[in-house]
Protein backbone atom coordinates (compact mmCIF):
# COMPACT_ATOMS: atom_id res chain seq x y z
CA UNK A 1 0.00 0.00 0.00
CA UNK A 2 2.82 2.57 1.12
CA UNK A 3 4.40 2.26 -2.44
CA UNK A 4 1.08 2.52 -4.43
CA UNK A 5 0.79 5.81 -2.42
CA UNK A 6 4.31 7.41 -3.45
CA UNK A 7 3.51 6.65 -6.63
CA UNK A 8 0.72 8.57 -6.60
CA UNK A 9 2.70 11.14 -4.51
CA UNK A 10 5.15 11.77 -6.90
CA UNK A 11 2.49 11.63 -9.86
CA UNK A 12 0.84 14.48 -7.64
CA UNK A 13 3.93 16.66 -8.08
CA UNK A 14 4.90 16.66 -11.20
CA UNK A 15 1.04 17.24 -11.66
CA UNK A 16 1.94 20.55 -9.58
CA UNK A 17 5.33 21.46 -11.44
CA UNK A 18 3.18 21.48 -14.72
CA UNK A 19 0.96 23.99 -13.93
CA UNK A 20 3.54 25.87 -12.03
CA UNK A 21 6.07 25.99 -14.56
CA UNK A 22 3.88 26.02 -17.66
CA UNK A 23 -0.15 26.56 -16.93
CA UNK A 24 0.65 29.32 -14.15
CA UNK A 25 3.74 31.20 -15.77
CA UNK A 26 2.38 34.00 -16.72
CA UNK A 27 -0.58 34.09 -13.83
CA UNK A 28 0.87 36.65 -11.68
CA UNK A 29 0.57 34.09 -9.01
CA UNK A 30 1.63 35.55 -5.85
CA UNK A 31 6.02 34.42 -5.26
CA UNK A 32 5.74 31.91 -7.76
CA UNK A 33 9.28 31.81 -7.98
CA UNK A 34 9.35 30.62 -3.93
CA UNK A 35 6.71 27.98 -5.16
CA UNK A 36 8.62 26.96 -8.41
CA UNK A 37 11.99 26.14 -5.95
CA UNK A 38 10.28 24.55 -3.32
CA UNK A 39 8.58 22.20 -5.64
CA UNK A 40 11.73 21.68 -7.31
CA UNK A 41 13.64 20.85 -3.64
CA UNK A 42 10.45 18.92 -2.56
CA UNK A 43 10.52 16.25 -5.50
CA UNK A 44 14.87 16.25 -5.41
CA UNK A 45 14.53 15.42 -1.90
CA UNK A 46 11.33 12.76 -2.04
CA UNK A 47 13.02 10.56 -4.70
CA UNK A 48 16.24 10.91 -3.09
CA UNK A 49 15.37 10.08 0.45
CA UNK A 50 13.15 6.90 -0.75
CA UNK A 51 15.75 6.31 -3.07
CA UNK A 52 18.47 6.34 -0.03
CA UNK A 53 16.27 5.07 2.42
CA UNK A 54 15.54 1.68 -0.12
CA UNK A 55 19.03 1.01 -0.08
CA UNK A 56 19.83 1.15 3.50
CA UNK A 57 21.93 4.66 2.85
CA UNK A 58 22.21 7.59 5.64
CA UNK A 59 20.22 10.25 4.32
CA UNK A 60 19.38 12.59 7.67
CA UNK A 61 21.93 14.71 6.79
CA UNK A 62 19.50 15.42 3.23
CA UNK A 63 16.02 15.95 5.47
CA UNK A 64 18.03 18.11 8.27
CA UNK A 65 19.38 20.58 4.93
CA UNK A 66 15.62 20.20 3.23
CA UNK A 67 13.82 21.52 6.73
CA UNK A 68 14.80 25.13 7.51
CA UNK A 69 14.28 25.66 3.29
CA UNK A 70 11.44 24.42 3.61
CA UNK A 71 10.09 26.25 6.44
CA UNK A 72 11.39 29.58 5.07
CA UNK A 73 9.73 29.25 1.28
CA UNK A 74 6.52 27.76 2.93
CA UNK A 75 6.55 31.25 5.53
CA UNK A 76 7.01 33.41 2.61
CA UNK A 77 4.31 31.65 0.01
CA UNK A 78 1.86 32.01 3.08
CA UNK A 79 2.79 35.16 3.52
CA UNK A 80 2.01 36.67 0.01
CA UNK A 81 -0.99 34.74 -0.37
CA UNK A 82 -3.08 35.22 2.40
CA UNK A 83 -4.52 38.31 2.84
CA UNK A 84 -3.29 40.17 5.77
CA UNK A 85 -6.66 40.60 7.29
CA UNK A 86 -6.41 37.00 7.87
CA UNK A 87 -3.25 36.76 9.32
CA UNK A 88 -1.63 37.51 12.02
CA UNK A 89 0.31 40.64 11.11
CA UNK A 90 4.06 39.76 12.76
CA UNK A 91 3.36 36.02 12.22
CA UNK A 92 6.02 35.28 9.45
CA UNK A 93 9.20 37.09 11.51
CA UNK A 94 7.93 35.62 14.34
CA UNK A 95 7.99 32.35 12.78
CA UNK A 96 10.97 32.49 11.47
CA UNK A 97 13.06 34.02 14.46
CA UNK A 98 11.39 30.88 16.61
CA UNK A 99 12.68 28.52 13.75
CA UNK A 100 15.61 29.57 13.70
CA UNK A 101 16.62 29.56 17.41
CA UNK A 102 15.29 26.16 18.21
CA UNK A 103 17.03 24.43 14.42
CA UNK A 104 20.60 25.98 15.33
CA UNK A 105 20.21 24.82 19.02
CA UNK A 106 19.50 21.73 18.06
CA UNK A 107 21.99 21.75 15.18
CA UNK A 108 24.82 22.43 17.99
CA UNK A 109 23.53 20.11 20.54
CA UNK A 110 23.23 17.24 18.22
CA UNK A 111 26.95 18.24 17.01
CA UNK A 112 26.16 18.99 13.28
CA UNK A 113 23.65 17.95 10.29
CA UNK A 114 24.76 14.39 10.03
CA UNK A 115 24.25 12.84 13.54
CA UNK A 116 20.48 13.33 14.35
CA UNK A 117 17.42 14.47 13.11
CA UNK A 118 16.55 18.08 13.73
CA UNK A 119 13.06 16.26 15.61
CA UNK A 120 12.13 19.49 17.14
CA UNK A 121 12.44 21.69 14.23
CA UNK A 122 10.28 19.77 12.54
CA UNK A 123 7.52 19.50 15.28
CA UNK A 124 7.38 23.52 15.38
CA UNK A 125 7.39 23.59 11.83
CA UNK A 126 4.34 21.66 11.69
CA UNK A 127 2.77 23.31 15.01
CA UNK A 128 3.84 26.87 13.19
CA UNK A 129 1.57 26.04 9.84
CA UNK A 130 -1.47 24.08 12.30
CA UNK A 131 -1.57 27.71 13.83
CA UNK A 132 -1.87 29.17 11.03
CA UNK A 133 -4.65 27.26 9.82
CA UNK A 134 -6.41 27.97 12.85
CA UNK A 135 -5.78 31.59 12.26
CA UNK A 136 -6.72 31.90 9.09
CA UNK A 137 -10.31 29.32 9.59
CA UNK A 138 -11.05 31.71 12.81
CA UNK A 139 -10.40 35.05 11.11
CA UNK A 140 -13.07 33.78 8.11
CA UNK A 141 -15.64 33.29 10.45
CA UNK A 142 -14.84 36.24 13.02
CA UNK A 143 -15.06 38.40 9.90
CA UNK A 144 -17.77 36.64 8.48
CA UNK A 145 -16.38 36.80 5.33
CA UNK A 146 -17.95 34.22 3.09
CA UNK A 147 -15.70 32.35 -0.08
CA UNK A 148 -16.74 29.93 -2.51
CA UNK A 149 -14.04 26.83 -1.41
CA UNK A 150 -14.72 25.15 -4.60
CA UNK A 151 -12.71 27.53 -6.88
CA UNK A 152 -10.77 29.21 -3.82
CA UNK A 153 -7.19 28.82 -4.30
CA UNK A 154 -5.88 30.60 -1.33
CA UNK A 155 -8.32 27.69 0.98
CA UNK A 156 -6.91 25.17 -0.75
CA UNK A 157 -3.34 26.23 -0.22
CA UNK A 158 -3.81 26.88 3.79
CA UNK A 159 -6.44 23.21 4.07
CA UNK A 160 -3.75 21.27 2.55
CA UNK A 161 -1.09 22.68 4.10
CA UNK A 162 -3.02 22.74 7.39
CA UNK A 163 -3.92 18.65 7.24
CA UNK A 164 -0.73 17.65 6.35
CA UNK A 165 1.05 19.88 9.22
CA UNK A 166 -1.81 18.70 11.75
CA UNK A 167 -1.22 15.18 11.37
CA UNK A 168 2.89 15.03 11.14
CA UNK A 169 2.17 17.12 14.59
CA UNK A 170 0.15 14.59 15.98
CA UNK A 171 2.53 12.02 14.79
CA UNK A 172 5.35 13.76 16.30
CA UNK A 173 3.59 13.81 19.59
CA UNK A 174 3.09 9.55 19.60
CA UNK A 175 6.39 8.69 17.97
CA UNK A 176 7.93 7.89 21.14
CA UNK A 177 5.29 5.35 21.42
CA UNK A 178 5.73 4.28 18.05
CA UNK A 179 8.90 3.60 17.89
CA UNK A 180 8.41 1.54 21.51
CA UNK A 181 5.98 -0.26 19.86
CA UNK A 182 8.95 -1.10 16.76
CA UNK A 183 11.20 -2.30 19.45
CA UNK A 184 9.07 -4.56 20.95
CA UNK A 185 7.27 -6.08 17.44
CA UNK A 186 9.45 -8.04 15.41
CA UNK A 187 7.19 -7.36 12.44
CA UNK A 188 7.66 -3.45 13.01
CA UNK A 189 4.26 -2.26 12.83
CA UNK A 190 4.88 0.85 14.18
CA UNK A 191 7.49 2.22 11.62
CA UNK A 192 4.66 0.48 9.00
CA UNK A 193 2.00 2.58 10.51
CA UNK A 194 3.71 5.86 10.02
CA UNK A 195 4.98 5.40 6.66
CA UNK A 196 1.41 4.58 5.77
CA UNK A 197 0.41 7.54 7.54
CA UNK A 198 2.93 10.29 6.29
CA UNK A 199 2.13 8.95 3.21
CA UNK A 200 -1.86 9.27 3.19
CA UNK A 201 -1.22 12.95 4.54
CA UNK A 202 1.46 13.48 1.93
CA UNK A 203 -1.19 13.03 -0.82
CA UNK A 204 -3.48 14.99 0.63
CA UNK A 205 -1.60 17.97 0.77
CA UNK A 206 -0.04 17.51 -3.09
CA UNK A 207 -3.32 16.50 -4.08
CA UNK A 208 -5.08 19.94 -2.00
CA UNK A 209 -2.27 22.60 -3.73
CA UNK A 210 -2.78 20.57 -7.58
CA UNK A 211 -6.52 21.37 -6.66
CA UNK A 212 -5.42 25.14 -5.42
CA UNK A 213 -3.51 25.26 -8.66
CA UNK A 214 -6.20 24.46 -11.08
CA UNK A 215 -8.21 26.70 -9.14
CA UNK A 216 -5.63 29.91 -10.19
CA UNK A 217 -5.64 28.66 -13.67
CA UNK A 218 -9.26 28.47 -14.24
CA UNK A 219 -9.16 32.48 -12.37
CA UNK A 220 -6.70 33.17 -14.75
CA UNK A 221 -8.69 32.25 -17.80
CA UNK A 222 -11.88 33.65 -16.81
CA UNK A 223 -9.62 36.74 -16.72
CA UNK A 224 -8.40 36.81 -19.63
CA UNK A 225 -11.82 35.85 -21.20
CA UNK A 226 -13.43 38.68 -19.32
CA UNK A 227 -10.79 41.40 -21.40
CA UNK A 228 -11.16 39.44 -24.83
Amino acid sequence: MTGFLVYIELLLLLIGGYYLFVKLKNSGFPDLNFLKILYVLTFFTEITGKITAHYGFHNILLYNLFIPIEFFLLVKIMEKNIPAYLQWRNWPNTGLFIFSLIYIGEIIYNRGFNHSFVFFSHTFTSFYFMVLGFVYYYRLIQLEIAIYAKSDCVFWLVTGLFVYQFANFFINLFFPYIVALYLSDVNNLGILIINILRAIFNVFFYGAWVYAFICKYRETISSSSSYA
